[in-house]
C-alpha cells in the first residue's frame, strides 16, 4: 500500500540544523524526537528499517548496558552515530568504500542540571567557524603547530604542522605509567602528549614497536600500527549498524 506522509518522507525532513551539527547529528536528534513523541523505543526506530510510527514488527531487544548505533550513509561516508549507557556520544564517519576513519568526535554526557558539553574531536578536523568581527577579537594564528589525527587503513597517524626545526631535534615516546605518546624537541621547543583511546576502550597498551615517525615538509608525522583486536571490533560495530543503515 501506499506511504503515509508520516512515513521517511516526514522522517527526513529534519530540523534546521544548529551551527556545527552533521546530517548524522540532525538524524539522531529528528528519530529520538519524533519516537519519544509517539511513544516508541528509539531503538526499534531506528533499528527497523522502516519508516512512520505505524511500524508494528517486533523488535529484537537490545541488551541491557549495550550502546545503541545509528547509521546511515550520505555523500559517499558511513555515519555511525552510537549513544552509550551513561548518556555520552559518539560520532564516526567512515568512507563508503574502503570503511578508512575519517571522522570521529565524543561527548560526555552532561550531568542533571548541567551545560550541555562540547564535541570533541579525535580524528579529523572541527570545521572552522566563520570569521566574525564583531565577536572574535581575535583570530588564532595559524603559524603555530597544528595537530590532527588523519588515520589510514593500517595505522593511526597523526600529523604536526609547522614544524620548522631539523629533524634530529625530535624524539617520540611511550609513556608506560601514563599510556600515551610524548613529542619533544631538543631545544624544548615543542613539547605535547599524544592520547589513544582506541587502544584504552580496549584495554590495550601502547607498544614501543608500532609506533614510528618521520618530519618532513615542516611536518612531524608520526604512525602507530593498528592492532588487529581494533580492527575487528571496528569493522563489528559498523557491520552491526550498516543492518539498519537509512540511505539518503
Amino acid at each position: 500500500g501506499k506511504l503515509e506522509p508520516t512515513g521517511m518522507d516526514h522522517l527526513l525532513k529534519l530540523a534546521a540544523p544548529a551551527s556545527g551539527d552533521t546530517d548524522m547529528d540532525r538524524l539522531a536528534s529528528q528519530i529520538e524526537r519524533w519516537a519519544g513523541a509517539s511513544g516508541i523505543d528509539p531503538s526499534a526506530l531506528a533499528n527497523s528499517g522502516m519508516p512512520g510510527p505505524q511500524q508494528s514488527q517486533p523488535q529484537e531487544e537490545r541488551k541491557p548496558g549495550e550502546p545503541q548505533r545509528i547509521c546511515m550513509t550520505s555523500e559517499g561516508r558511513k555515519k555511525l552515530h552510537t549513544t552509550f549507557p551513561d548518556g555520552s556520544e559518539m560520532v564516526e564517519e567512515f568512507d563508503e568504500r574502503t570503511d578508512v576513519l575519517l571522522v570521529r568526535k565524543v561527548k560526555k554526557s552532561a550531568g542533571l542540571g548541567s551545560k550541555d558539553t562540547d564535541w570533541v574531536f579525535e580524528v579529523g578536523q572541527a570545521p572552522e567557524a566563520a570569521f566574525d568581527p564583531h565577536s572574535d577579537m581575535l583570530r588564532a594564528s595559524t603559524s603555530g603547530p597544528i595537530f590532527l589525527r588523519k588515520d589510514t587503513p593500517e595505522q593511526f597517524q597523526w600529523r604536526i604542522r609547522n614544524l620548522p626545526y631539523p629533524a634530529d631535534v625530535y624524539s617520540v615516546t611511550v609513556d608506560h605509567d601514563k599510556q600515551d605518546m610524548v613529542v619533544r624537541t631538543s631545544n624544548k621547543k615543542y613539547y605535547k602528549r599524544i592520547d589513544l583511546p582506541d587502544l584504552r576502550r580496549l584495554g590495550l597498551k601502547l607498544q614501543e614497536n608500532s609506533l614510528s615517525w618521520k618530519h618532513q615538509h615542516n611536518t612531524l608525522i608520526i604512525s602507530y600500527t593498528r592492532p588487529q583486536e581494533v580492527v575487528e571490533q571496528e569493522q563489528k560495530a559498523l557491520r552491526e549498524a550498516e543492518k539498519s543503515a537509512i540511505k539518503m
